[in-house]
């Protein structure tokens, strides 16, 4: 497998591509099914994707393909797909798989940037973002959906758009258990109190946009949160203003208690659930961090039962990076990654595939009670409003 470096000079040469090429001349062709031209049309009907997909797929012919290949770009937003990668290299050693934990943000930025200028690198988009896949990447065909065939008629519908979810799990409001016996809050809006100002920590809203989006999905269900509001309060929510509806009331209240802001996951959960801490703290954390809870290196437990939520479900996605140079090689990845050995580096408590055919990891809670203490992100929710939410979140924050 390539080392970070040499993937770093291909970053380097891609990047100048993307500040100073053109995007190509494409050629016109009398008419396109799929509404693209030139190389774009072509490499769709080559490769069976748009509207060329029937969904019907030569597997022998595709593994055949992908090993003349030899090679696979992956783009992703996790440190656990070079484990991934190794496994699928033990299986098909013919293909040289480069696959590096760019982290969300950079995934989407770099495919933006070489879809723009026409520098087609890389292979597989394997990372969050539904937002930006749903309201940019998939209507401009940067990305594109892949569904096996052999799971295509398992995984539900709501899981194959607008690309394949790869993996599910949630993010949930979080307590030190070893300083509290429960939860410490029932209701979401005590986030908003005076007791638990500058007590709670969370990825970075302003630097991390999946952490901004996952808390406009509590923006994204007014009426809920005014129910909420009453229950902790009394009294229908007196809005401002600036605030349309209880779930912008809520964002606002909650950025002027001045929730600390940190750099990553790691971070969050060395702040709030260290063994041995004196002072207990809150936090926005993460049910697939619970392993590290269970062997003894972390203190925590979640908020399941809060009013009106406990949390967010989150959904990451895989899907095949317009005009790859590795079309097969990609889809034999995607299979890959649909089956227990490719999900394997992920497959612990907290993680779950959207095929509801394999079990749970051991001693994980079913998905089903996941989902009924969560909201699912509203993508075009976020990608219409997080500018403005961004705004709210910045010009409030600590202002209580």
């Amino acid at each position: 497998m390539k080392k970070v470096s040499m993937f770093l000079a291909i970053l380097i040469a891609v990047s100048m591509l993307a500040a100073c090429a053109k995007a190509p001349v494409a050629e016109e062709p009398a008419e396109s099914l799929s509404g693209y031209t030139g190389a774009k049309d072509e490499w769709l009907k080559a490769n069976q994707l748009g509207v060329y997909d029937t969904g019907e797929q030569d597997w022998a012919a595709i593994e055949a393909a992908a090993k003349e290949e030899g090679v696979l770009l992956v783009y992703a937003n996790s440190s656990k797909t070079e484990k991934a990668a190794l496994a699928f290299e033990e299986i098909y050693p013919e293909i040289d798989v480069q696959a590096f934990d760019l982290g969300g943000d950079y995934v989407l930025l770099k495919t933006q940037e070489e879809q723009r200028a026409g520098a087609f690198v890389g292979d597989v988009w394997f990372s969050s973002g539904g937002p930006t896949i749903k309201g940019e990447l998939v209507p401009n065909g940067y990305v594109w959906k892949f569904v096996p065939s052999d799971v295509a008629d398992v995984i539900p519908a709501q899981f194959q758009e607008p690309l394949l979810v790869s993996r599910l799990g949630s993010q949930t409001w979080a307590y030190n258990d070893e300083l509290n016996d429960s939860c410490p809050i029932t209701n979401m809006w005590e986030l908003t109190e005076d007791e638990w100002n500058s007590k709670i920590f969370i990825e970075d809203p302003l630097n991390d946009a999946s952490t901004l989006g996952k808390l406009m999905t509590f923006v994204a269900h007014p009426d809920e949160m005014a129910a909420a509001y009453k229950a902790f309060y009394g009294t229908d929510p007196v809005l401002d203003a600036d605030t349309p509806d209880a779930g912008w009331l809520w964002l606002k209240r909650f950025a002027q208690n001045n929730p600390i802001p940190q750099p990553g996951g790691d971070e969050v959960d060395s702040a709030f659930a260290t063994p041995g801490m004196t002072e207990s703290f809150l936090a926005f954390g993460s049910y697939g961090n619970y392993p590290d809870k269970l062997e003894g290196a972390l203190a925590f437990e979640l908020c399941w039962d809060l009013e009106p939520v406990g949390g967010v479900a989150t959904q990451s996605y895989i899907g095949i990076l317009n005009q790859a140079p590795h079309p097969n090689a990609a889809k034999l990845w995607i299979k890959f990654i649909t089956t227990l050995d490719g999900i394997d580096p992920w497959y612990k408590i907290g993680t779950y595939l959207p095929n509801p055919q394999m079990p749970p990891p051991e001693g994980a809670l079913p998905y089903s009670q996941v989902q009924d203490n969560t909201w699912a992100v509203d993508d075009g929710f976020v990608y219409d409003n997080i500018i403005k939410a961004r705004d709210m979140y910045l010009v409030n924050l600590g202002k209580k």
